[in-house]
This record gives C-alpha cells, sequence and structure tokens, in this order.
C-alpha cells in the first residue's frame, strides 16, 4: 500500500505521506509484537495452545477494520500496533501448537508450514496490492483470519498440553484424532509421554528458562537463532532491494520487484519442507547461513570496486543474482527452521513462555534494525553494511556447526536428554527409520481400514 498512501491522491487523509511517516508504518508493527509477548505465551501456557492460537485472529480483524475506517495516518499507525500483537500470537502459538501434534519423522515437514504460510500471504498481498484498491485490499485481507477462525476452532486442543495437566484420557483421545485412528502408534507416543514430567501444578517462570542445563542451552540457542535472522540483514536488505533491481538497469517497477521477490521466497520454502526432515535442521541451517555469506560478500565486492564503472552487461546482473541466492538460503533455512528448532527444544510445560520471550527480543531488534538501517547505510556505505551481515552469517554458521545438536526424528524427551547431556546409550538411533520402514511396508488395505 506504499506507493497509493504517498501518491498525490492517498486513499487516507488529503496530503500524500512523508517518507518519515511510511517509516514508522513499517516498523511499528514490531512495536505491537513485543506487547503481545507478553501475554501469548502464558495464555498458550494456561488457556491450552488452540485456544491461544484461535485468539491471534481478533487482532488481525481488528486491524484491517481500523485500516478499512482509518481517517489518517494516526489511524493506520494503531491499526499497525495491533497487526503487530496478531503478528506475535501466531508466531509464539503456531510452532507449538504443531510440534505438539505432528509425528517425530514428520515434525520437521508441518514445522516449515509457519514459514510457508508467512511467504504465501506475503505474496498474496503483493498480488492484490498491485490490482485491487485499497478498500478492496483491506477486505480481502480481513477475510482471511475470519475463514481461519472458522475452521480452526473445530480441531481437537493438542495431547500433549492434555497430558500436562493430567487429563490423561483426553490426551488419548486427541493424540487418536490426530494419528488417524491409529491404536498402535497413539500407544507408543503416550508411552513416550510418560517419560516426560507433567509438571502441572507449576507455573512456568524466567528462572525456569534457566533451571537446568538442558533449558539454559535451549535458551542459547534460541537466542542465537532470533540475533542470527536478524544478522542475516533479511529485512533491510529487502526493503533495498528495489533499488538494487534500479541500479542494474532493469525496467522493474516497484510491484513487480516486490512480487518476484515474494515468489522467490514462497517457491524456495517448499523445497524447505521437503528437505528438512531429510537432510537435518543443522545442515539447513549451517547451509543457508554460508549461502548468505558469500551471497553478501559478492554483493558488497560489487558496489565497492564495479559501481559505476564501465563493465561487461552480463556483470551487471551480478547484484541481482547475489541477492536472490541470499532470498533462497532465506527461504531454504535461515527463514523456517529457527521456528522448527524452538518448537523442538523446550519442554512443553515452559514452551509457551519461552519462544514468547524469544519474540520480544525478536520484536526488540526488528524495530532497531529497520529503523536503524538508513543510519548504517550511511555511515558504513551500502557495501559496508552487506559485508557486516556477511561476517554476521558467518560468525553464526560456526556457532551453530559447534553448538547446535541435530533434533531430526528424535521424539521430545531423547531431544531434552541431549540438551541436559544424559546418557543415550539405550535410545536407538535408527529408531526413526525404523518406524517410517514399517509403515511403508504395511498392506495399502490396512492403511485404508485406519
Amino acid at each position: 500500500m506504499q506507493p497509493l498512501l504517498t501518491s498525490p491522491h492517498p486513499p487516507v487523509g488529503t496530503q500524500p505521506m512523508s517518507e518519515g511517516t511510511i517509516a514508522w508504518l513499517g516498523s511499528i508493527n514490531f512495536i505491537g509484537s513485543v506487547i503481545g509477548t507478553f501475554f501469548w505465551g502464558i495464555a498458550a501456557d494456561r488457556m491450552g495452545r488452540k485456544t491461544a492460537a484461535s485468539l491471534v485472529a481478533i487482532p488481525y480483524i481488528a486491524s484491517w477494520t481500523l485500516i478499512l475506517a482509518a481517517q489518517n495516518a494516526t489511524w493506520l499507525i494503531i491499526a499497525r500496533i495491533v497487526a503487530g500483537i496478531g503478528n506475535s500470537g501466531a508466531i509464539v502459538n503456531a510452532p507449538i501448537f504443531i510440534s505438539e501434534i505432528a509425528q517425530d519423522d514428520l515434525r520437521g515437514f508441518f514445522g516449515s508450514f509457519l514459514m510457508l504460510c508467512i511467504n504465501v500471504g506475503i505474496l498474496f498481498s503483493y498480488v492484490i496490492g498491485t490490482y485491487l484498491k485499497y478498500n478492496q485490499v483491506a477486505i480481502c485481507c480481513m477475510t482471511v483470519p475470519i475463514i481461519f477462525v472458522l475452521t480452526f476452532i473445530w480441531l481437537p486442543e493438542t495431547p500433549m498440553f492434555y497430558w500436562k495437566n493430567g487429563q490423561t484420557n483426553k490426551a488419548e483421545q486427541s493424540l487418536l484424532w490426530y494419528r488417524g485412528g491409529d491404536e498402535n502408534e497413539t500407544e507408543k507416543v503416550l508411552t513416550k509421554y510418560k517419560t516426560i514430567s507433567r509438571n502441572q501444578y507449576k507455573k512456568p517462570s524466567l528462572k525456569s528458562l534457566v533451571a537446568t542445563t538442558g533449558t539454559t542451552k535451549a535458551l542459547i540457542i534460541g537466542i542465537a537463532l532470533k540475533i542470527a535472522v536478524q544478522g542475516s540483514g533479511i529485512f533491510p536488505i529487502l526493503n533495498f532491494a528495489v533499488s538494487i533491481f534500479n541500479m542494474c538497469g532493469t525496467s522493474l517497477t516497484a510491484y513487480q520487484s516486490a512480487i518476484i521477490m515474494g515468489s522467490m521466497q514462497l517457491i524456495f520454502t517448499c523445497f524447505c519442507s521437503v528437505l528438512v526432515d531429510r537432510l537435518g535442521r543443522k545442515v539447513l541451517l549451517v547451509g543457508s547461513l554460508l549461502m548468505m555469506t558469500v551471497s553478501l560478500l559478492v554483493l558488497g565486492s560489487y558496489l565497492f570496486f564495479l559501481d559505476n564503472q564501465p563493465m561487461n552487461p552480463i556483470l551487471r546482473g551480478i547484484p541481482i543474482v547475489s541477492l536472490s541466492l541470499h532470498v533462497i538460503a532465506y527461504a531454504v533455512g535461515v527463514g523456517p527452521v529457527p521456528f522448527i528448532i524452538m518448537a523442538e527444544i523446550f519442554p512443553p510445560e515452559i514452551k509457551g513462555l519461552a519462544i514468547s520471550q524469544l519474540q520480544l527480543l525478536t520484536g526488540i531488534m526488528a524495530f532497531t534494525t529497520v529503523k536503524l538501517f538508513p543510519t548504517m547505510k550511511s555511515l558504513l556505505t551500502p557495501q559496508g553494511c552487506f559485508w557486516f551481515f556477511s561476517f554476521s552469517c558467518l560468525v553464526f554458521s560456526i556457532f551453530f556447526s559447534l553448538y547446535l545438536p541435530e533434533t531430526k526424528g528424535k521424539p521430545p524427551n531423547v531431544i531434552l536428554k541431549l540438551l541436559n547431556k544424559e546418557d543415550l546409550t539405550n535410545y536407538d538411533t535408527n529408531e526413526v527409520t525404523k518406524n517410517i520402514k514399517e509403515k511403508q511396508s504395511l498392506p495399502l488395505v490396512k492403511k485404508d481400514s485406519v
């Protein structure tokens, strides 16, 4: 909507909005995200994963209602803050919900759907923003949370939430539903649940995040993941993408550039869904960080050595290739994988609190990064910014390669033991592979009967 709001005849107000106002509209939603973190985690741990996730629709509907009724920029700023509250709710609750209903061998596949759906939403807004009017865009976007809540409320609560609150029968019924009526698989999962402390009467506190070696390590990994995402420079770089396209002499408009970048993110996030349970979380994360390191290093070097110099027209495409590789790497690894890992490494009783606190950190860093990027660009020059982000990606790729355990296919109790450095000699590392082979060897008739 930015081009509409800065046009001579904006749909809100009587004067075109200034760049300063647009900058606030682009970053103020992170303040709303910070506000939301103070209650979404508590809601997920006390009211239930399903209830908390359903409530996320309220701020989204309210935000688009305010946008429709907006008379000036103040209304839009308030709407963006409310939307930010909804954003934090979605990011906190979706990974928890998915991790607690998915099978161990499919947890990564379904966990990547959060980032996939985010990219679908981004591309959806880019496309309709290109062809529809202001009010039509707002109405179309408002229908999404309405459809979500009308369909989502019919799903059962997660079996893990029932289990940790001592509701064993409901946990079994919920698990049986999510396993498609497979009683043998349900019994196996319930056996694993019995090895996890329920702590149903213990309310999580900030101290519980560092209560054990495992939770402390999980918190360090979570903080590093959040800083790595911001340190990759993905958000300011996407804002700089149009300028890079123009610098290369292309005739692409701002709308076309946005649709191209959104399409790339969506397509390659699908690759993550396929690869995350095959290659593993660690391989995708470290590999994508290294790809971002190289792409940003090349982009910064191009701007430093070759910009405004006579050269072969083919070389003028280096910035576009570098930027494309950066976005691809983010879509495949750095974007979706942190959500998957964070939903796996925390015990169920503190998962909501931990993820909400990490989202608080994300909101603060994202707001700061977007707001300070113009200042950073003037102090360091564009190539200096890209080199800084490249160095950040390199540092975190080394950190995760040394410190991050692989969680692919491991049950929650085994992941917790791994983080606590407990003895895993009795755990069969080929258990998941065996289960997959057993399922594949079942007769087709038996599958249909279930």
